[in-house]
């Protein structure tokens, strides 16, 4: 008998963990990024007007590499 009321309390704890992991996964979803005017041009603020294949300042040169390769339109002459 008692060894049914410890499984069923450690049931019932794990439970209450999982739906609590579930309830907050659900609850601190990112906000989706869109792109509007606004933050294209927050965005490409940060780009030098003299040489947009510079790294930015504060930027990881690995990282802005990868953003140049996802736009091979803007900055074909960048990843030759």
């Amino acid at each position: 008998m008692a060894d049914e009321k410890i499984l069923i309390a450690i049931f019932a704890g794990a439970l209450a963990i999982g739906a609590m992991v579930l309830f907050f996964s659900l609850a601190s979803q990112p906000d989706k990024l869109e792109n509007t005017p606004s933050n294209y041009a927050q965005l490409t603020s940060k780009e030098n007007p003299d040489d947009i294949c510079a790294v930015p300042a504060g930027t990881d040169p690995e990282e802005w590499k990868q953003h140049l390769g996802h736009h091979p339109d803007k900055y074909a002459q960048c990843l030759e």
